[in-house]
């Protein structure tokens, strides 16, 4: 769709939705970019008189010009970079959410090429769940910032924030921009004032996919990005716990490691670390242990919690073994560096929490190596350190490689479920309708063979219920056949809502069903069963609720009895199709 829209933008082309059946459908094409739809949600197909393409200045139709290209207005908001031939569209702003959620979820998938910037206006509409939101961002992708009066340098870690005047246009707007190599795309929405409900202001809004836009957009916005706090050296020396503070390891030559800071932004897009040493600092602690946390095969790392980022301020050997990093690639950054789309969000939301509450924390989480983003298994111990106050000022990471006995325990459990889920699968596919649920035909049968054999012994009976849904043809010709397999579901699920727990339901295929009732009486099974078809009958005719609209069937239910017409499954499935035959087409009987 990414592709079509920048197509349509480029060229002129109107884009058609296809299938459209519901307001959702509808809802879910314009999202995409659709200005045409059809579909059962917009009647049956039929002739339709000729519309004449609409001439210059008349009515109907404005087809928009051959290139679909225009000038880009003088930059001063992200809105006013759209060309000046862009078709504007409104819409109330729970649309813009939804949409920009769109684009958030887009970005993710991108991944650490993308920078998605975006605007909120005031900071009251940065809510809670959009700051969640935007911590996954910040961790899956390069670069984000979100732009707002009132919003801090740095709502969520590792979020730019804003700098902006009184009187910044882009206070009236509502923005999301996503950039990266190979895609762009922006929302740009100008907000026009509406009084009432905040979800129900109205924007003038534009999706585009022109690459020259959707980068001034984002020009436009980071523009408007505050600087990053200078971090002095200074900030950065450890904080004594008593008389005893965390040791910095010696380095090679048997000095003290340097540790390195951020001190600026790299020139160019974006905010980078240009690393500077530090002179010795004053750290306390004996050589040995020093030497030994160099020596330590598990990884090492200390994070300063003191900082908005949390930034590591000291690695040993092993951990940039592990992480596939040099340490002056590793200090004044945080460790999300190594998380990756397949890094489980519950583990690490359960490290968040603990060192929110200043907890220990163990945890195994799916880490990716250097530049080269091979995956490894990392078990992870982080421990709090804090100053004579009692807050968390430090936290220690001990990390280890544990891949190949996490893969060696997944190999066995997959080597023991293998046999289980395959032959659970066959048995799912060979003995289930696949849009209901229900048994099929064959597993149907297999079971009404067995409930006869019991009868048999019980000295009771079985009956055989053969229903069919009148009309059901008419259902699929008026509301589509999407709307065909919902009324279908809901038969069955009435259906399985009013049999006993011992009685069989099947569907057989099409909009026919079989019930098989147990444990009747044999002079009464055929009353039993007549009474007990017509409720079912009853519970089928009550209206359904579609996508489409409401719709009312009913049902013919042709009965047959172990007690007193057969007792082979063939010949009583026979009987009960004919009997419910005979009742939907009397006049043939007849």
């Amino acid at each position: 769709m990414n592709a079509v829209n920048a197509y349509a933008e480029r060229t002129g082309a109107l884009v058609l939705a296809e299938g459209i059946e519901t307001d959702a459908h509808v809802s879910r094409a314009r999202s995409l970019g659709a200005t045409l739809g059809q579909g059962w949600h917009f009647g049956r197909p039929s002739a339709a008189p000729v519309v004449p393409v609409a001439q210059p200045g008349g009515r109907g139709l404005r087809l928009p010009s051959a290139t679909g290209r225009g000038e880009l207005a003088e930059s001063v908001s992200p809105f006013s970079c759209l060309p000046s031939d862009t078709v504007l569209m409104r819409a109330p702003k729970r649309l813009l959410v939804e949409l920009s959620k769109q684009l958030e979820r887009e970005a993710m998938r991108l991944g650490p090429t993308c920078v998605v910037a975006a605007t909120f206006q005031y900071r009251e509409h940065f809510t809670a769940s959009t700051a969640l939101r935007y911590r996954d961002l910040v961790e899956r992708t390069g670069f984000v910032c979100a732009i707002g009066r009132g919003l801090p340098v740095e709502p969520v870690p590792g979020l730019r924030g804003p700098s902006l005047g009184q009187d910044d246009p882009v206070l009236g707007e509502w923005d999301v921009v996503v950039l990266s190599p190979h895609f762009s795309t922006a929302l740009l929405a100008r907000d026009l004032g509406d009084p009432g409900p905040d979800m129900d202001r109205t924007f003038e809004y534009a999706l585009t996919y022109r690459r020259d836009t959707v980068t001034a957009a984002a020009h436009q916005l980071l523009l408007r990005v505050a600087p990053r706090p200078q971090v002095t050296p200074a900030e950065l020396r450890p904080r004594r716990v008593g008389d005893v503070a965390p040791d910095l390891p010696a380095g090679p030559a048997g000095g003290l490691a340097p540790l390195m800071v951020p001190t600026a932004p790299r020139a160019g897009f974006g905010w980078g670390e240009k690393l500077a040493l530090l002179p010795e600092l004053d750290l306390a602690g004996e050589a040995l242990t020093k030497r030994a946390l160099h020596a330590a095969r598990s990884g090492v790392t200390i994070a300063d919690m003191t900082k908005p980022d949390e930034p590591l301020i000291f690695v040993n050997a092993a951990f940039e073994r592990l992480a596939g990093f040099s340490a002056v690639e590793l200090l004044g950054r945080n460790c999300r560096l190594l998380q990756g789309p397949d890094t489980d969000r519950a583990a690490i939301a359960r490290i968040r929490s603990a060192v929110t509450d200043g907890r220990e924390s163990r945890e195994l989480v799916l880490n990716y190596r250097g530049p080269t983003r091979e995956p490894w298994w990392n078990e992870v111990h982080l421990s709090p350190v804090t100053d004579q106050t009692g807050r968390v000022v430090q936290y220690i990471g001990v990390q280890s490689d544990v891949t190949a006995r996490v893969e060696a325990e997944r190999e066995l459990v997959r080597e023991r479920n293998r046999g289980r889920a395959y032959l659970e699968q066959i048995e799912q596919l060979a003995y289930t309708d696949p849009l209901t649920g229900l048994m099929n035909r064959r597993r149907f049968e297999d079971r009404f063979e067995l409930a006869l054999l019991t009868a048999r012994m019980n000295e009771d009976a079985v009956a055989l219920l053969f229903m069919d849904l009148d009309d059901f043809k008419s259902v699929n010709d008026s509301h589509g056949h999407a709307a065909g397999d919902q009324l279908l579901q809901a038969t069955a699920r009435r259906l399985q809502a009013r049999v006993r727990g011992a009685d069989l339901l099947a569907r057989l295929g099409g909009d026919e069903f079989l019930v098989a009732l147990t444990g009747l009486h044999p002079r009464t099974a055929t009353r039993q069963a007549q009474r007990i078809a017509d409720q079912l009958a009853a519970a089928v005719s009550v209206p359904v609720e579609l996508d489409t609209g409401q719709v009312q069937v009913t049902a013919s239910t042709g009965i047959a009895t172990s007690a007193g017409d057969a007792e082979e499954v063939g010949r009583l499935l026979h009987l009960a199709d004919m009997r419910m035959y005979d009742l939907k087409h009397p006049a043939l009987r007849e």
